[in-house]
């Protein structure tokens, strides 16, 4: 054991004495840390934002607009042939995108306040929601809404130009807690569309089913499919930027071991002397370990430092959602693995190469 903590130090020392290499290589890792650490953030956050159950029901729409977030208007006479076609359950929606611009672009959903209830699972934070009688012009807020625009119970919104009174602030847990919701007449008053809706959600009884088709460009969707749909336009980019930060961490890995071994050839007749003295060849791995070991730490620190600040001074939000990073024990580990792997391959290699050296010749004085 004293023997390990001799060439620890030894490990150690020669680190101090090359401190640009050192700092070249911290960056390297602090870089593709950083990188993986925020990919794999936002992409725990992105798969929980869109991870809706695929319900029971089915969503009836305009053909080429899923409607479950914007894009759909049908005439409230679909609904009533629904009625007509024997479907115990038609709730007509509106769903749409009001604002004039990405950055102030809210998510609009106009609810049946008698029978919402039944369609989602929610908690309120504060305040209370929305009830059949309530007074036009209030609304109901998700909770990633009311803290991006920094907005609190009894306060006022203005949707397409419009002040709402916000009764209260829900959360669902996935991209709704970017909606505003407000009545479906509420809704209709303020796009001015009369009585027409965007969706009608009905039961999956078979009467109707996915990929059916209405007269008048109307289908039949599962519900929660377009949820999907979004989710993996965004997971492809996201994927890609994944395969980028772990190509940096192979080309860190790799550079990594060239640099030590670098150091552990010019060390080469110091450690041929510790052998000779009764050192065991497992020292070699103490000395390349210790290393690798202070070069990764310092940059997995720096890394995590930059991601740190990343997801406190950016918020990245998209089509009117933002995606909250998650850091969890099934993210972080994979990464951890990851690091520890970059640790290992600098010191093993050179290490195994370097115990496969004649003495003799390690001993030889240029």
């Amino acid at each position: 054991m004293s023997c390990i903590l001799v060439t620890l130090r030894l490990g150690l020392r020669d680190l101090l004495s090359h401190r640009r290499l050192v700092l070249v290589m911290v960056l390297s890792i602090a870089i593709a840390t950083s990188m993986l650490a925020i990919v794999e953030a936002y992409r725990a956050g992105l798969s929980a934002e869109f991870n809706e159950p695929m319900p029971n029901l089915l969503l009836v729409h305009e053909s080429q607009n899923a409607g479950e977030f914007y894009g759909s208007r049908i005439s409230n006479q679909v609904g009533e042939r629904l009625s007509e076609m024997g479907i115990s359950m038609v709730i007509p929606e509106i769903h749409a995108v009001t604002g004039t611009a990405v950055e102030n672009a809210t998510l609009l959903r106009g609810i049946d306040l008698e029978q919402y209830r039944r369609l989602e699972t929610f908690s309120m934070v504060s305040g209370r929601s929305l009830q059949p009688g309530d007074s036009p012009r209030l609304v109901m807020l998700g909770l990633r809404l009311a803290e991006s625009r920094h907005l609190k119970v009894g306060e006022v919104i203005s949707l397409r130009g419009r002040d709402f009174n916000i009764a209260g602030i829900f959360q669902n847990g996935t991209y709704m807690d970017n909606q505003a919701w407000i009545s479906l007449a509420d809704a209709q008053t303020l796009l001015g569309w009369g009585q027409d809706v965007s969706v009608f959600i009905i039961p999956d009884d078979g009467i109707l089913h996915q990929g059916d088709s209405l007269p008048g460009g109307i289908s039949v969707s599962r519900k929660g499919t377009s949820v999907r749909f979004m989710a993996a336009q965004y997971r492809l980019p996201l994927a890609l930027l994944r395969d980028v930060a772990l190509a940096l961490g192979i080309s860190a890995a790799l550079t990594l071991t060239n640099i030590l071994w670098r150091l552990a050839w010019a060390r080469r007749r110091e450690m041929a002397i510790l052998r000779t003295t009764g050192f065991p060849a497992i020292s070699l791995m103490g000395y390349l370990l210790a290393q690798a070991g202070g070069i990764t730490l310092l940059g997995v620190s720096l890394g995590s430092l930059f991601a740190l600040v990343f997801f406190l001074t950016v918020r990245l939000t998209v089509s009117g959602f933002t995606i909250v990073p998650r850091l969890e024990a099934p993210i972080l580990l994979p990464s951890l693995g990851w690091i520890g792997i970059i640790m290992l391959a600098g010191s093993l290699l050179p290490a195994w190469w370097l115990s496969h050296l004649n003495l003799a010749q390690l001993l030889h004085s240029e």
